[in-house]
């Protein structure tokens, strides 16, 4: 059935009158009489019945008049709904987004985008980066905000840098290591690690360092994919971990500081990881845009 002969009948009935509806739509009454015989041809029914001055519809017509107004209404909501999908103002984005990120610059993107588009939801996903780059890859997530990998391990990714931050080895500030002068990574040996799982970038940093050095890796007394467990296990007790300056200076951070162990210190960088097959939707593009804004002020991840 043609929409437009919906429209047609639906101005016959609101107007009462060939005439004016014609008028109304601008177009000829042998036309809009054309139109409104084909409806009742593909129905079998009469639609509208004529009167000394004017036309009403019939039961049948009244019936078709009520449900073609829905449809109406339905069709103007899901061209507005694609119209704010396209846009960006609707939709829903899923987000995956490492520790640092959870805590300063990603939410503050993620507010002002929503509060520029309301009908916009947003859903986050916390976790390191090798459990959500599976995610990722699986489509349950349109972006994740991490540690970037190598690009030679990521050819099915793309990647936008957006910030940077020095990693090394924390500790309570009350540690005796702090005072130490001269560490290197041997001195480390004897004191529990608190860490992240084996398969996250930061961990494979950490015992490569140590393998380079002809040192056995650290074997974690405590594994947690919660920083925030993390930070607090370390801040309690003389464990140490391994982490970047931003998360130390977050509320989780006070009381911790990072030890200068030579060797051991070093600078990862961190951004946008996308599917390089699939196309952003507008929506989680302008939540990237906004996130390149911030970063291009404050790089510090």
């Amino acid at each position: 059935m043609d929409l437009r002969q919906l429209d047609y009948f639906l101005k016959v009935v609101e107007r009462g009158s060939l005439p004016a509806a014609a008028s109304e739509l601008r177009i000829t009454q042998p036309t809009l009489t054309k139109s409104i015989r084909q409806l009742e041809r593909r129905l079998g029914v009469a639609l509208q019945e004529r009167l000394p001055r004017g036309v009403v519809p019939t039961e049948f017509g009244a019936v078709l008049a009520r449900h073609a107004r829905l449809v109406g209404v339905q069709l103007k909501d899901a061209l507005g709904e694609i119209e704010g999908m396209r846009s960006g103002r609707t939709g829903h984005v899923a987000i995956g987004a490492g520790p640092a990120w959870l805590r300063r610059l990603l939410p503050l993107a993620v507010t002002r985008v929503q509060a520029a588009s309301p009908g916009l939801a947003v859903y986050l996903t916390g976790g390191f980066d090798d459990g959500l780059l599976r995610l990722l890859r699986q489509g349950e997530l349109d972006l994740v905000v991490a540690e970037l990998p190598e690009p030679s391990t990521a050819p099915d990714l793309t990647m936008l840098e957006l910030a940077s931050d020095d990693l090394g080895v924390i500790c309570r500030t009350g540690h005796a290591l702090v005072h130490k002068p001269g560490l290197v990574p041997a001195d480390l040996i004897d004191y529990p690690w608190i860490l992240p799982a084996g398969n996250t970038r930061a961990r494979r940093r950490l015992d490569a360092l140590f393998i380079g050095r002809g040192l056995s890796p650290p074997t974690a007394a405590i594994e947690t994919d919660s920083m925030a467990f993390m930070l607090a296990s370390i801040r309690l007790s003389d464990g140490i971990g391994y982490s970047t300056t931003q998360l130390l200076a977050q509320t989780e951070g006070q009381g911790l500081v990072m030890l200068e162990v030579a060797g051991l210190t070093g600078q990862r960088t961190a951004g946008v990881i996308s599917r390089r097959e699939a196309r952003l939707s507008p929506a989680a593009q302008a939540i990237v845009d906004e996130l390149s804004a911030i970063c291009r002020i404050d790089d510090r991840n």
